[in-house]
């Protein structure tokens, strides 16, 4: 079973992309526990925060634990420079903590 989330690790996010971050969050935050569309799909929260946080607030969940793989969905609406920190701090902080490992080359 898999699970998909956004998460927005904020590691090395400038104040201004923290900001920009949290807003976002805020205007989806009315959709999570509300079934959508036909066949009743409920989103989790968007979690933003620290690596540290966001691994703690998974790790510390049911659902989470019961998935065999997750898919860390990023938003539509940011800019390169986001894009670019976001996958930054998940590959190289949340990711580890979480377990992941890069292969070997």
């Amino acid at each position: 079973m898999s699970q998909g989330l956004v998460v927005i690790p904020t590691d090395s996010a400038t104040p201004a992309q923290v900001k920009r971050y949290g807003a976002y969050t805020q205007s989806r935050a009315g959709r999570v526990g509300v079934p959508q569309g036909p066949r009743g799909m409920l989103f989790a929260a968007d979690l933003v925060g620290t690596s540290a946080q966001i691994a703690e607030t998974l790790t510390s969940s049911r659902a989470f634990g019961e998935v065999d793989e997750v898919a860390f969905a990023l938003p539509f609406s940011f800019e390169r420079d986001d894009y670019l920190q976001i996958l930054g701090d998940i590959a190289g902080a949340l990711a580890p903590r979480l377990g992941w490992r890069p292969a070997a080359v």
